[in-house]
């Protein structure tokens, strides 16, 4: 495309000319033939050559302005700006007014190099000339309001301190697109090799593949390659983990049964086995370009980049939801959205945060640095998408910033740079600053075992919202070893539960408000009772106003799923227990826990349950499981329970 521009412009340039009654504004025969030999090695692509002929152009006319700006053009395609901005320095200096655009282009070469100042005075002065219109004229007015943005950014810099993640990580490759899980004990990152020996001669080769890294303690150990059942001869790259590192999304091109040229597929981990890789399918792949994708903690959302025609821009950023999860593997997802803060120009890389509200992506649509920038955006209750917030410089530079993960507690971020110092690109590690940190999230990891034989589970583990009943997480353990991970994101109450075939349920209570303790990551290994004469459950979700038998709402989420397990079971019979602190005369408490015991009874009777397989009682303070003497302890001697009391 650019090249066909700079053989428009030679026409234009011969046409300008031409009305002045000569066809160059030099008469230098020796000149013009060098000038018309470096056009014919333009057209052949060899640009060093034309480069060669246009240097013997103007050594042999200093003057000749037509070879001066054919050769900015050759080196702006070469990528050498700085030589580029010397040569349209040569024309304008010989005349500013020859050719427009030059002041334009001009312009374009001191913003890739992150002279803003020198950027600006350049757009200003193609925009003062007479007869501007066009396409360039409206990048023009873009531009400058970058170089203005850039130069306010540049005099009030964010605090960035980035930090090399070292040679266990990083290599003489290029390493980029780090991603981890949410307690930050794994890394999976794409690496780009290049010249492995084979044999006696080393073949010139050039390969993406997946490397992890764990961590031990603040160390991160020796990267070995992720799975030989993933990676491939062919590339692989740009992908994304969920936050137990059990799913990997990622990038694909060129792989038969593909649906375009590029998909999105991904694998499974159970144990320490990645899963033969599954393409996604349609409606997420198409025939256009799909990749980068972003999966959020739990697997439920996911985020990519296409460049499908019903979208806004060149590339976009779509959104999608799971259905459900084939028994074969496959999965079912909505019909991606195009989201908000796309732009008639490219959004790529987006990642979404363990909380699932915050989005960081790379935008060149949106005001900036120039080139590509990072960006912020955070979803509100009702689901729309703030404004866009830049990052700032200097984790924004002149550079393309395409790529940047923040950790669940939200303070860290991890990107990719070969700005700084390492071996090319590497990966690194900042302090995010406290104004553009997304909310904090805690975790939550354990085993999922058996209560008498320590086998694992497979247990289906749900986390669900106690004020608005949505369902946060929804996960499964891993059937080889019962190991789990889920987010907690924090202002918020939750039911924490997990259930399998054949065994009683396991639900608790956390409150993740304005208490740093409760912040900080958990333990919590489950051991799941098999459904059997005699055992208990404490029903940790069922609340009731004080001194009172009235359930309040937020118990039907946990109400509910005891009146799923008696339908499931049709011959279980249990006892509802009540049991209260301490506090209080004896006759007071057992009344009140007989009447609350007995509110469960009625609830489930309503629903449809039959009451012949139910009974209940109420215990007083007969029973404490903890302390009196804490509030803490009361508030767990506090409680509801059910004993199974037959199943035959």
């Amino acid at each position: 495309m650019y090249r066909s521009v700079i053989i428009l412009m030679f026409c234009l340039l011969i046409g300008f000319a031409s009305n002045a009654q000569k066809k160059y504004s030099i008469k230098s025969k020796k000149a013009i033939k060098n000038y018309e030999m470096a056009s014919e090695a333009y057209r052949q692509m060899d640009n060093s050559e034309a480069l060669k002929y246009l240097d013997g152009a103007i050594e042999q006319s200093p003057d000749f302005i037509e070879a001066w700006l054919f050769k900015a053009d050759v080196l702006h395609e070469m990528g050498k700006t700085e030589l580029e901005i010397e040569a349209y320095l040569g024309a304008i200096n010989i005349d500013g007014d020859f050719f427009s655009n030059v002041h334009f282009n001009l312009g374009n070469a001191y913003l890739k190099m992150g002279e803003y100042q020198k950027a600006l005075t350049k757009y200003q002065d193609f925009l003062a000339l007479p007869n501007n219109s066009g396409r360039n004229q409206i990048l023009a007015q873009k531009r400058l309001e970058t170089c203005r943005f850039a130069i306010k950014s540049i005099a009030n810099p964010v605090d960035f301190k980035p930090v090399n993640l070292g040679g266990n990580v990083n290599s003489e490759f290029d390493e980029y697109w780090p991603s981890l899980t949410a307690d930050e004990k794994l890394l999976v990152f794409t690496r780009l090799l290049s010249g492995e020996k084979e044999g006696a001669e080393v073949k010139i080769k050039r390969q993406e593949d997946f490397y992890a890294s764990q961590r031990n303690d603040s160390l991160w150990m020796p990267a070995e390659p992720l799975s030989l059942v993933i990676n491939t001869e062919k590339n692989e790259g740009a992908q994304s983990i969920t936050a137990d590192g059990k799913y990997m999304y990622f990038t694909a091109c060129d792989r038969a049964g593909g649906y375009g040229r590029c998909d999105i597929y991904y694998s499974v981990k159970e144990g320490n086995v990645w899963s033969e890789p599954i393409n996604v399918g349609k409606p997420i792949n198409s025939k256009d370009w799909e990749a980068q994708p972003s999966i959020c903690a739990d697997g439920r959302e996911l985020y990519f980049v296409s460049n499908r025609k019903s979208g806004k821009g060149k590339m976009d950023i779509w959104h999608s939801r799971l259905i459900e999860t084939l028994k074969d593997g496959k999965q079912r997802w909505t019909q991606p959205a195009n989201l908000s803060i796309n732009t008639t120009d490219n959004e790529m890389s987006p990642f979404i945060h363990a909380g699932n509200q915050y989005l960081v992506f790379s935008s060149d649509g949106l005001t900036g640095m120039g080139g590509y920038d990072l960006f912020k955006t955070e979803r509100d209750s009702d689901g729309k998408w703030s404004d866009p917030e830049n990052l700032g410089y200097p984790i924004n530079t002149f550079n393309d910033e395409i790529g940047l993960v923040i950790n669940a507690k939200g303070n860290k971020a991890y990107f990719s740079s070969n700005r700084l110092k390492g071996k090319g690109k590497d990966i690194f590690s900042f302090v995010m600053p406290g104004n553009l940190q997304p909310q904090s999230v805690s975790w939550l990891k354990g085993n999922v075992l058996d209560a008498k034989s320590k086998n694992p589970v497979a247990a289906s583990l749900l986390l669900i919202d106690l004020m608005s009943n949505d369902t946060i997480t929804q996960i499964k353990s891993d059937q080889t070893d019962g190991s789990y991970l889920l987010c907690l994101p924090s202002d918020r109450e939750y039911i924490f539960s997990a259930e399998a075939d054949d065994y009683l349920f396991y639900s608790k209570h956390f409150e993740m408000l304005n208490d740093q303790e409760k912040l900080n990551p958990q333990q919590l290994n489950i051991h799941l009772d098999r459904i059997e004469k005699g055992k208990e459950i404490v029903l940790r979700n069922v609340f009731f106003d004080i001194d009172s038998w009235d359930i309040l709402s937020k118990s039907e989420i946990e109400l509910t799923r005891l009146y799923n397990l008696l339908l499931t079971y049709p011959k279980l019979k249990i006892e509802i227990a009540g049991h209260t602190d301490d506090t209080g005369t004896e006759n007071y408490n057992l009344k009140l826990s007989n009447n609350r015991a007995k509110a469960v009874c009625d609830y489930l009777i309503i629903k449809g349950i039959d009451e012949t397989r139910l009974s209940f009682k109420g215990y007083g303070a007969l029973y404490p499981i903890a302390d009196n003497e804490t509030e803490e302890g009361r508030s767990l001697n506090r409680r509801t329970e059910f004993k199974v009391v037959e199943n035959q």
